[in-house]
């Protein structure tokens, strides 16, 4: 069994929108290495509101990657959705992946039944892991097409 923990949390990254990218991409970059040596694996998505993101690993881990991120200041808020156990991991090949919400994308988010803001607040665990699955999808697809173009 891996322990699964979702949760949501206010973004306080400062800046603009390019700002906040390069902030964005320095955090998914640490958190891929810090993920891969505690074997913590999941998927986050955001906005310049909100993130809401999956973690996966064995429970201590993930309870120590949940606090730091609680401290951390670039979050305010952190909330927890759901704690369970699954029987694997759904995100076993992104040490920590990454969706920001894009017009590229917001055919999903539709799918999904968000056609305004996302507002973690109002949504139930298995929306979040829903949403989060196929944006894993749809990324892999657009990685799996670069690779074929080149």
């Amino acid at each position: 069994m891996i322990h699964q923990l979702v949760y949501y949390s206010r973004n306080t990254v400062p800046g603009g929108d390019r700002a906040m990218l390069t902030n964005m991409r320095e955090i998914l970059s640490i958190s891929q290495r810090n993920n891969s040596r505690d074997g913590i694996t999941g998927f986050l998505i955001f906005d310049k509101t909100w993130f809401v993101q999956i973690l996966e690993g064995e429970r201590a881990r993930v309870a120590g990657t949940y606090d730091r991120i609680a401290r951390d200041p670039r979050h305010a808020a952190a909330t927890i959705v759901n704690v369970r156990d699954v029987p694997g991991r759904l995100f076993p090949n992104w040490t920590m992946g990454g969706a920001m919400r894009t017009p590229e994308v917001q055919e999903i988010y539709l799918q999904h039944g968000f056609g305004g803001p996302l507002d973690p607040t109002h949504l139930k665990s298995d929306q979040v892991v829903g949403l989060a699955l196929d944006l894993q999808a749809f990324e892999a697809g657009r990685r799996h097409g670069l690779k074929l173009a080149g």
